[in-house]
């Protein structure tokens, strides 16, 4: 599971600079599991079709890779993520 949660955008004409925080918590098939934050550095560049990425840096501020607790809700594998049935 990745969330986003807001940081700060800088304009500067067609051009611009930003960045972002995540959270991110994730388990594998194969049991191991991590918990990390980290910060997404932009840049950016407007165009005649938007605005568009000219650069992402991805930085890990922390990492943990100590196991887990509690557990996802199962699903059964023919269903659709999204389906509450």
């Amino acid at each position: 599971m990745q969330t986003t949660h807001p940081g700060v955008i800088r304009l500067d004409g067609d051009s611009a600079s930003g960045r972002s925080y995540m959270q991110e918590l994730g388990r594998g098939r194969d049991g191991r599991s991590e918990i990390n934050y980290a910060i997404y550095h932009d840049r950016y560049q407007r165009t005649s079709a938007g605005w568009k990425f000219t650069e992402r840096v991805y930085e890990v501020r922390y990492r943990d890779r100590s196991p887990l607790a509690g557990s996802a809700r199962e699903l059964p594998v023919d269903s659709p993520a999204g389906d509450a049935s």
